[in-house]
């Protein structure tokens, strides 16, 4: 089931990061870094609203709607979702008169945040019922809309505010055009007792998820406020190249880890929670770590060939840095907050968030000042990094995370392996020499792939070798 949802999944991710990879290389040559910083101070602004008022709804879907096909709560989430709604003018004053952000930008982030927290609800509820057929197509049609209104606006000198819209309108595509598989019937009537639950539960994930989003946009906001826009555009196009790539295999498989093991504790007990935990921390580990690794290598070549001519000197020194915070970023989010849902703890989801977002303060605070942009993404770093062992010392108070040692350093191995050969070939030509950055990719693939196989990293020979014998399933 794990392997079965993950690769669905990864389809899902795998077509979005690549469509998002194309929007990165498409729009910092029809931008400037002052109209692309436009876009990214929108986007991290609805990311800090939707965050606030959506989060709760979202995550309560998810906790409650896993523990098993007996239980529906879609209506009353969707109450719970306008209720959120009706905040948005307030969202938009505050953003305005408290922020300082002009009025054009601050409503097409409102707008954008409210088109999010629909598609995303729609997505946990899909989660949350194990169909990740329906989650990979709603993914799939919102990238593809995404790009194509973002390009039409571009073009129609909507400049990055074209940009803004274009996504907002994906995700109201995305959100209505599946609308059929999400709300279809059988549906239970809206239940006021499951929502005084969901705000029981949902509310501290508020709480999390406003200071997880402020934690994710400080690092582009304040080098917006301290260096400008245009050095805000930079920084987040070597920001977006490195979460598109890493997030698609993090998300991919944590997507199916957190329902999995919600249903295994509530049906089985916490021995086959726990066994499902260890199984999905490999995994992870097994498809983030050659992804951070191989693209620190290749950095130079890849932002020389994908992005644009004012973007790529930037970027070759920052993503070498920022794919580590990704690293971090992705074990907090989808493997160590694990625990605070299996054992309904919000409240230590809060600390957490809060944990890393003094660290990311103090470390901004003190390295933007003296190293600009590399001050921001070693911040960052030192943040995510520390947002890990914070929330492994947390997990003790909720759902004790499981620790092996044995599949972390076959997997430190592997990459070891890979890392090398793809080295020497990637440092044998010039730099943006497609031929060279090919053979590093393809050498890079090929020695992780021979590792994972010979050190059996998170099953893969066994499974080979169980789909070769005749009357194998695939589990």
């Amino acid at each position: 089931m794990l392997i079965r949802q993950t690769s669905t999944y990864m389809v899902a991710h795998g077509t979005s990061s690549a469509l998002g990879f194309l929007s990165v290389i498409l729009f910092t040559r029809l931008l400037t870094p002052a109209e692309y910083g436009v876009y990214v101070v929108a986007l991290s602004v609805a990311g800090i609203v939707s965050a606030l008022l959506f989060t709760w709804v979202r995550l309560s879907v998810l906790r409650f709607e896993s523990e098993g096909e007996a239980t529906d709560i879609r209506l009353t989430a969707l109450v719970a979702y306008g209720v959120s709604a009706a905040t948005l003018p307030v969202a938009l004053g505050v953003t305005v008169w408290a922020l300082a952000v002009p009025l054009d930008k601050a409503l097409a982030a409102i707008v954008l945040a409210a088109a999010l927290g629909l598609f995303e609800l729609g997505q946990e509820i899909l989660r949350a019922r194990l169909d990740s057929t329906s989650y990979m197509r709603a993914t799939v049609v919102r990238a593809f809309a995404a790009i194509g209104i973002s390009f039409a606006l571009v073009q129609a000198g909507w400049g990055g505010l074209g940009l803004v819209a274009g996504v907002a309108g994906a995700y109201v595509i995305g959100a209505l055009a599946f609308s059929p598989a999400i709300w279809r019937g059988p549906r239970k009537p809206v239940d006021p007792v499951t929502f005084r639950a969901m705000l029981g539960f949902g509310v501290p994930m508020a709480m999390s998820g406003g200071v997880f989003a402020l934690h994710s946009a400080l690092d582009r906001l304040l080098v917006a406020y301290l260096l400008g826009d245009a050095a805000a555009g930079v920084y987040g196009a070597s920001a977006d190249l490195v979460r598109q790539i890493i997030l698609f295999p993090a998300l991919s498989v944590g997507s199916a880890v957190v329902p999995l093991a919600i249903r295994a504790l509530a049906e089985e007990g916490k021995a086959a929670a726990d066994a499902h935990l260890t199984r999905s921390g490999e995994l992870l580990l097994a498809v983030v770590a050659p992804a951070v690794v191989g693209l620190a290598i290749v950095a130079p070549h890849f932002a020389a060939l994908v992005l644009g001519p004012e973007f790529r000197d930037t970027a070759a020194v920052l993503v070498p840095i920022l794919v580590f915070a990704w690293l971090f970023h992705a074990v907090s989010q989808q493997f160590v907050q694990i625990s605070f849902h299996l054992a309904k703890k919000p409240s230590l989801m809060v600390a957490h968030g809060t944990a890393i977002l003094i660290v990311n303060v103090v470390a901004m605070t003190l390295l933007v000042p003296s190293f600009g942009l590399k001050g921001a993404a070693w911040s960052l770093v030192i943040a995510e990094a520390s947002g890990v062992v914070a929330g492994y010392l947390l997990s003790r108070r909720a759902h004790p995370l499981p620790f092996a040692w044995r599949p972390i350093l076959k997997v430190v191995a592997a990459v070891l392996i890979m890392a090398v050969p793809t080295a020497f070939v990637g440092g044998s030509g010039a730099t943006g020499d497609v031929a060279t950055f090919a053979a590093a990719v393809v050498t890079g693939v090929l020695a992780y792939a021979a590792a994972a196989f010979a050190f059996d990293i998170a099953g893969v020979r066994s499974l080979v070798m169980q789909r070769i014998r005749p009357g194998s399933a695939l589990t």
